[in-house]
């Protein structure tokens, strides 16, 4: 047994060396960047601190000085392993060279952006040195990791596209942030214009302040998107995060901002002379944010169209879910105003902020639940097994909690609460919470039912015999990770017994890799027996000739 056990030994005993190594490492240039930062910024001073006394000099060199040699001597043992490092070492140098890429980039954009920032506005346009020296003191972290990420020798094996993936969902975070706050500017002036366009008390400096943001942030996504082609990379992780951080959060994050805007808008008796002062100054921010959102979501659902299908069910059934849950959470907010009102003789301006967001909730999560769910189409029972039994999870949580709560507060009614306040008063909150919940908790029980007798009904047609006399014949494919969209084509070749090795490399190119489909289709036709296609990084390929099984002697 300890024979057995000791490969397994071995590796784990790998891995954690490689992880300690690799996580100095990211210490190790988090320190060096700071250090960098302090010294340009000493430099563009004169080398004059900021007040007498200051350590910014001894910090500066010492993290510079000590830091730097210590993560070169460790990068140089570390690169000569990486060639050779196994699926699980490989992921670990990826998740240290992913974190200091972004967290790199983020530093230097960000300070970078706050330069450009105060020096157009005219009140703040002073102490530049230090986000000068923090932009060229990360930029060059950012530099140095950049160059190995794109070398052939030192790039990841495991999860390629983490890296620019993450530094594509930060750049359009902050390029949706900016944007945001530069309509909610803009919509502020047309709504409640200023006398006079130069002055203290002028708009034109936030603008102007607020474009270099937008602008800059928007740059910076179109470099990493475009042109390092982030947006060509196909496989299922960077499928995973196109869904989450380029979909699913923006679409759900645009439909919370239009329900508490169709919230603050509505009309209800008694809030008349509110309607004003919530538009002027609540409804720009959170109508920036719903233009702002569903201009991501738009373009982000419309590049989904190139990906695999599961991409656009899988985003489906997230912001679906989302809406249910924002329809769930306004229903509950609904009837606990309504309780409110019989627990009370008057609507208090609380009860009245309650039932105007929960109708906002209930009305746009139902009508976004409706379009994303399609309740009124037959669909797959499978392919949303997992969203139903996630359902079910949650369900069954809010649900508890309600629970809970609601006994709670009768005991603490019957034992405890000895002044004024009735009941009603005291569980309409999480009984609104539990009658929400029961309410869409039987539809999609109905739903799952239906579902589980429709598969079991639909029983797999055994092929005739005149459908199996064509033989199966073996395709395998070695290429590298990231060519699924050819995967998905040959699957549809019906003889084909389709086996993937994922070899080391980059994928090629998207369109080199669609213009194989036709050229290892006709060599696997007019194949015999079975093929191999061999396909390189840069799109070459080689055919090799598999040879038939052998007719055992009866």
């Amino acid at each position: 047994m300890s024979t057995l056990s000791a490969p397994r030994s071995n590796q784990v005993v790998t891995s954690l060396r490689q992880l300690i190594l690799h996580g100095l490492l990211f210490v190790l240039l988090m320190v060096l960047g700071s250090g960098l930062s302090t010294l340009i910024t000493m430099a563009l001073r004169g080398f004059v601190p900021t007040y007498p006394g200051s350590s910014e000099i001894a910090i500066g060199l010492s993290f510079t000085l000590i830091a730097g040699p210590l993560a070169w001597l460790l990068w140089r043992d570390l690169k000569e392993k990486i060639a050779t490092l196994q699926p699980a070492d490989s992921a670990i140098w990826t998740l240290q060279a992913a974190s200091v890429y972004v967290i790199s980039l983020a530093m230097s954009a960000v300070s970078f952006l706050r330069l450009c920032s105060e020096l157009i506005s005219p009140t703040r346009a002073a102490d530049w040195q230090p986000l000068l020296g923090a932009t060229l003191g990360w930029a060059l972290i950012f530099i140095w990791q950049y160059r190995i990420l794109k070398s052939p020798k030192f790039a990841p094996t495991q999860l390629p596209s983490l890296p620019g993936a993450l530094g594509s969902a930060f750049a359009l975070v902050l390029f949706a942030l900016s944007a945001v706050v530069l309509v909610e500017l803009a919509l502020d002036e047309i709504i409640s214009p200023q006398p006079t366009l130069i002055g203290p008390a002028s708009a034109l400096p936030s603008l102007f302040s607020a474009t270099a943001w937008t602008a800059g942030a928007g740059l910076l996504w179109w470099w990493l998107w475009i042109v390092q082609r982030v947006h060509q990379a196909v496989d299922e992780f960077t499928d995973f995060l196109f869904v989450l951080l380029f979909l699913a959060i923006p679409g759900v994050l645009t439909l919370l901002s239009a329900c508490l805007l169709l919230g603050l808008v509505l009309p209800l008796p008694g809030t008349a002379g509110l309607f004003s002062e919530n538009l002027s100054t609540r409804a720009p921010l959170l109508l920036a944010a719903v233009l702002v959102g569903l201009m991501v979501w738009t373009y982000h659902q419309a590049k989904g169209a190139s990906r695999p299908t599961r991409v656009a069910e899988a985003s489906r059934q997230l912001i679906s879910g989302g809406a249910l849950a924002l329809g769930a959470s306004g229903l509950g907010m609904v009837i606990n105003a309504l309780l409110a009102g019989l627990a009370t003789s008057y609507a208090s301006e609380t009860s009245n902020n309650v039932l105007r967001y929960g109708l906002g909730l209930l009305i746009v999560g139902a009508i976004a639940w409706v379009y994303f769910f399609r309740p009124q189409r037959a669909s797959d029972p499978a392919s949303r097994r997992v969203y139903l039994v996630l359902f079910f999870g949650c369900s069954a949580v809010v649900a508890l909690i309600s629970l809970l709560v609601i006994a709670y507060r009768v005991f603490e009614f019957l034992l405890v609460t000895t002044g004024s306040g009735s009941l009603l008063d005291l569980v309409r909150a999480p009984f609104g919470w539990l009658i929400a919940t029961v309410a869409v908790a039987v539809y999609h029980f109905a739903l799952w039912r239906s579902d589980r007798a429709r598969m079991s009904t639909e029983t797999p047609q055994i092929p005739t015999p005149s459908a199996a006399s064509t033989p199966l014949k073996t395709l395998m494919i070695v290429a590298p990770y990231g060519c699924e969209p050819l995967m998905d084509e040959l699957l549809k070749l019906h003889s084909a017994q389709l086996h993937w090795i994922p070899r080391v490399g980059q994928p090629p190119e998207k369109e080199k890799l669609l213009a194989l489909i036709s050229e290892i289709s006709t060599s696997f036709t007019t194949e015999p027996s079975g093929l191999m296609a061999v396909i390189s990084p840069s799109g070459d390929i080689e055919f090799i000739s598999l040879a038939s099984p052998p007719v055992l002697a009866e």
